[in-house]
């Protein structure tokens, strides 16, 4: 096939792909949990997107939370699942994807670290420690912002982000510890998924 001489000129001319700060990143974050409402009369699908990093400080994801209990794509079946409590909310279960670093030689060697690690670690307690430290900070970014208003199911809001970056930190500590520190996973794809017993995404509202 000849080359077209036009698509040729775009893709020289097309701008270099930024890799997001790491910092710029997990505060995009805060704020996108923080601030999403959650849509009025939509499908029984709360959808908390941006530049999220699951697992990965710098990689992109999506975090959804559903009520109709129909997991989204690579967690039907999960291998990397934890569970807690929220507060009002009952029991939860979080389910995290395999990773696709866009890279055929690291692709392979970063997931079987995680399921490794998601294997022989008891990782809701590993994660205890840390969730006590994200909750104060969703706390503390509400507590500067006077226009923030205090949605009902904040408190069960903020367990699942708190409780799914304390995750993300242990995962990406322990990819880091094992060579895929730094910016070696910039641009890495992944994703979550919430259930709660007694979940209210305020879809009759």
């Amino acid at each position: 096939m000849t080359a077209d001489p036009l698509d040729q000129i775009l893709d020289r001319s097309a701008p270099a792909r930024p890799i997001p700060d790491p910092a710029d990143v997990r505060t995009m974050v805060l704020a996108a949990r923080a601030e999403t409402p959650v849509p009025r009369r939509a499908r029984r699908t709360a959808l908390l997107s941006g530049a999220l990093a699951l697992f990965l400080v710098g990689g992109a994801g999506v975090a959804v939370a559903s009520s109709d209990w129909l997991w989204g794509a690579g967690l039907d079946d999960p291998d990397r699942v934890y569970s807690y409590t929220s507060p009002t909310w009952g029991e939860c279960e979080l389910r995290f994807s395999a990773l696709d670093t866009h890279d055929l030689t690291t692709n392979g060697p970063v997931n079987r670290i995680v399921d490794e690690w998601f294997a022989t670690t008891d990782v809701e307690a590993a994660a205890a420690p840390l969730v006590p430290r994200f909750l104060a900070e969703l706390e503390d970014g509400r507590a500067s912002d006077a226009t923030a208003e205090e949605d009902p199911r904040q408190a069960d809001l903020d367990a699942w982000t708190a409780h799914e970056q304390a995750v993300s930190e242990l995962v990406h500590a322990e990819l880091a510890d094992n060579g895929f520190g730094g910016d070696a996973l910039a641009g890495t794809d992944s994703h979550s998924q919430v259930h709660c017993d007694g979940e209210d995404w305020g879809e009759g509202e």
